[in-house]
């Protein structure tokens, strides 16, 4: 039984600021080995309940956060950039039992959370399926269910677990720490999120089979409102896209999959924009 994983870094124990979330910043060496050992606790308990193998995308930043030497045996790690699924890569490859979205946060249209933002602080402000303010958790989740995936574990600040609950239903969730602004929180122990994580892996593996995949089906409407106007204005030369406001955009997709490959596509073109 696979288990898939998705990991970002703005929800893992501790982290506030973006000098732990940037390859620059002073304290990104210890946030990268918090969520390593994070995505090691949520494997060992999902092991206990049977999982057998993993597959686990680096999502946050570079691509590079992982510390591969410290992955075991049964996991593959998907590493870097462009590519197609975005967070979920590689859950288009084999069955899984279920996913895990660990280290994630609010969305950009949420109005809390700390560190919140959707898929680029830089490029995006705010991302709407079908009229509806969507955030990374829930594409990712999406993704998920095309492939016949339930997300059955999410971890995250307090502001990320209410809006996924909100979204997703009854979930097993690890809160890891209490926001107070864009960029302070009131945190817990390290020690103690890792070990509730690996009681809720456990939980959650055990539950795959009574969670529904969530889906959200095609044709979808995708609302992007983005940073500058120029790039509303350049994306709408495309026939693809239709200006809806000075700073805004919208396109059709198909699936979740496809609204992926879209936003890896803003995100590789547009920053020569910003």
């Amino acid at each position: 039984m696979r288990v898939f994983i998705s990991s970002d870094i703005e929800g893992v124990a501790g982290v506030v600021s973006r000098e732990e979330t940037g390859t620059a910043g002073f304290d990104w060496g210890r946030a990268r080995e918090r969520m390593t050992r994070e995505v090691l606790a949520a494997m060992e308990g999902a092991r206990a309940a049977g999982a057998d193998g993993f597959v686990v995308a680096d999502s946050h930043g570079t691509g590079l956060n992982l510390i591969p030497e410290m992955m075991p045996p049964d996991a593959e790690l998907v590493r870097g950039w462009p590519r197609p699924l975005l967070m979920m890569e590689g859950i288009e490859r084999g069955e899984f039992a279920c996913a895990f979205l660990l280290g994630y946060h609010a969305g950009a249209g949420w109005g809390a959370g700390g560190l919140a933002h959707s898929f680029s602080s830089r490029l995006f402000s705010s991302f709407r399926v079908n009229g509806r303010e969507l955030p990374e958790a829930g594409l990712s989740a999406a993704i998920a269910g095309q492939f016949g995936a339930p997300t059955t574990l999410v971890s995250g600040d307090d502001a990320c677990i209410e809006e996924v609950l909100a979204l997703l239903g009854p979930v097993e969730t690890v809160t890891a720490k209490r926001s107070l602004g864009l960029f302070s929180a009131q945190v817990r122990s390290p020690a103690a999120i890792e070990a509730e994580l690996g009681e809720a892996a456990a939980r959650a593996v055990k539950r795959a089979g009574e969670i529904a995949p969530w889906r959200l089906d095609g044709p979808l409407s995708v609302d992007l409102e983005l940073k500058a106007a120029v790039m509303a204005e350049t994306l709408a030369y495309l026939p693809l896209f239709e200006r809806t406001g000075p700073y805004s955009i919208r396109f059709e997709a198909a699936d979740a999959g496809q609204v992926a490959r879209y936003l890896q596509f803003f995100i590789q073109t547009l920053p020569a924009l910003a």
